[in-house]
């Protein structure tokens, strides 16, 4: 019964891959590994406010497949033996503390929790965080503290800090949790080594270490580290950010959950007969994941992302006192806890399908704009994007526009330039996400919208008459057509040819023949398929 639901899960995971709406982080992540792949460096070329190993891991598969439409869907692919990963290190860590029938279930009823499985199913850095978190937590708990033990256990968390700086809380978590133990073996009158204990943290904190100097080291070797270190940690705390703005008693709830996590803690030491190790195992399990969700109280945005860590740990606490409860039922124990695992499967299986049906494609809807911009484009030119939906496209501006940056913005920390940038360096497609109000009526004075949220560089004129005055802001190779019959006249008191190069500024058409509407249309949309005045597509539209 646990082979088929695992089955399930996978075969699940690989529809959502290709059918699960993409969300704005994926083109951000997808145009970072797109930028590894062709030389580019990350904060000094691109930016990005992530730890680099994941994406820095993920170029050559980029690299490989090349540059289409369906890239979202073997990224995602290749993220699934994460997830695998994920459902054995929470079978691994279950049957390190409770038994090998019991710890099945956590894993699979773990890897079923709707906001686990959705967000896992995205192609981002949280999936390999996530992973390495749960790889700590099963060195920490499954054998005794060893020299190597420790080492590799330090390795694995400054793994964690090289793909997110988001390690800290995990860290904090994990100290939390440690010192809690600490106090509860002092309580208990249990022997303490602290000359052990200080090794061991050595070499945890020797191994933790390794990853990111190497990282600093090649990025300082680029030079580029001072961008690094403002694009990783410095970027990511802008004032008064988020819940930064509000300070309440939300910032008291960690303290005030100590106490009560320090008594569930000594439950779990005394929860079990078979080790020491085993009762601390299950303490540090369950403190861990506690203080890890209070500490979260304290970040300025929350995201769904940030609870990958906490759900499994949750999982590992929660579900062991049902099936506990269960044993003690009546009913055999071998058919009650199957029983009730396939009931919390099904009723995760259709929250998720509530979420989105596996039948909804809403793929295709990302995929279509992502074509139209390639269609439109060459390699070289740039499209204004908000945070790099375009993937493999350059933007006219540095920054991405995710929250932070959209915070510094307002704050006067970071220039607003868009206009001033896609004007300086004539770009003529842009996407019109996450703009700025006073962006986006810049964009419908000087661009064409078309299907997919695609703008074009140009401006409907109007119908059809002798005189017409425009304006446009953006240089480019322009063409002037109406919606039936050839145009022709003088532009300037030039000669109107089929495609002219068209400064900024005022300009003057003197127009014969044509009927309808007129248009101004940058030439390369015009070349590919763009209808100025339906903004459809030609063979992409739908």
């Amino acid at each position: 019964m646990a082979a088929l639901a695992f089955a399930g899960l996978i075969a699940f995971r690989i529809v959502y891959a290709f059918n699960y709406r993409v969300d704005s982080d994926e083109p951000q992540h997808l145009h970072v590994v797109w930028g590894w792949a062709h030389g580019l460096l990350p904060y000094r070329d691109l930016f990005d406010n992530h730890s680099p190993l994941f994406q820095m891991l993920c170029s050559p598969l980029m690299r490989l497949l090349g540059e289409h439409v369906w890239i979202v869907v073997p990224m995602r692919l290749a993220v699934l033996p994460l997830y695998v990963a994920d459902l054995w290190l929470i079978y691994l860590i279950g049957r390190a503390l409770y038994t090998e029938r019991w710890a099945v279930w956590m894993a699979m009823i773990a890897g079923s929790i709707p906001r686990f499985f959705l967000v896992t199913t995205e192609f981002r850095t949280d999936d390999m965080w996530t992973t390495l978190w749960l790889a700590a937590v099963w060195l920490a708990v499954s054998g005794p503290v060893t020299g190597k033990r420790a080492f590799v256990f330090g390795l694995t968390l400054g793994a964690c800090c090289a793909v997110s700086m988001k390690t800290i809380m995990l860290m904090a978590s994990l100290g939390t949790a440690a010192a809690g133990l600490l106090i509860l073996d002092t309580i208990c009158r249990r022997k303490i080594y602290p000359v052990g204990m200080l090794k061991s943290a050595g070499l945890i904190l020797s191994g933790m270490i390794i990853l990111p100097a190497l990282l600093a080291g090649y990025f300082g070797a680029h030079d580029a580290l001072r961008q690094t270190y403002y694009c990783v940690f410095q970027h990511n705390a802008a004032p008064g950010l988020g819940s930064w703005r509000k300070p309440g008693f939300h910032l008291f709830l960690f303290p005030l959950s100590l106490p009560v996590l320090l008594g569930l803690g000594w439950l779990c030491l005394r929860s079990t007969k078979k080790s020491d190790r085993v009762g601390a195992g299950r303490a540090l399990v369950l403190m861990a994941c506690g203080s890890y969700y209070f500490l979260l109280r304290y970040c300025p945005l929350v995201t769904a992302q940030d609870f990958l860590p906490f759900l499994p740990l949750a999982a590992l606490t929660v579900l062991p006192v049902l099936f506990q409860i269960l044993s003690l039922t009546r009913w055999p124990a071998r058919i009650m806890i199957p029983a009730a695992a396939a009931l919390l499967l099904l009723c995760d299986g259709i929250h998720i399908w509530n979420v989105q049906s596996p039948f909804n494609n809403q793929m295709k809807v990302f995929e279509q704009s992502l074509g139209i911009a390639l269609r439109l484009t060459n390699p070289d030119d740039l499209v204004m994007d908000g945070k790099g939906e375009t993937i493999f496209r350059n933007r006219p501006i540095y920054w991405v526009l995710e929250g932070v940056t959209i915070r510094r913005i307002q704050l006067g920390l970071i220039p607003d330039d868009v206009k001033e940038k896609m004007i300086q360096t004539g770009t003529c497609v842009a996407m019109d996400h996450r703009l700025r109000p006073v962006d986006q009526k810049w964009l419908e004075a000087n661009f064409l919208q078309g299907d997919g949220k695609v703008w074009v560089a140009g401006e409907l004129l109007g119908a059809a008459h002798s005189t017409m005055n425009f304006h446009t802001d953006i240089r480019g190779i322009y063409s002037i057509v109406s919606e039936g019959g050839k145009l022709a006249g003088t532009i300037d008191g030039r000669p109107l040819l089929d495609s002219e190069e068209i400064a900024p500024g005022e300009h003057r058409l003197d127009a014969t023949g044509g009927r309808g509407n007129i248009a101004l249309i940058w030439t390369q949309a015009l070349e590919r398929g763009f209808d100025p005045f339906s903004g459809r597509i030609a063979g992409l539209s739908q």
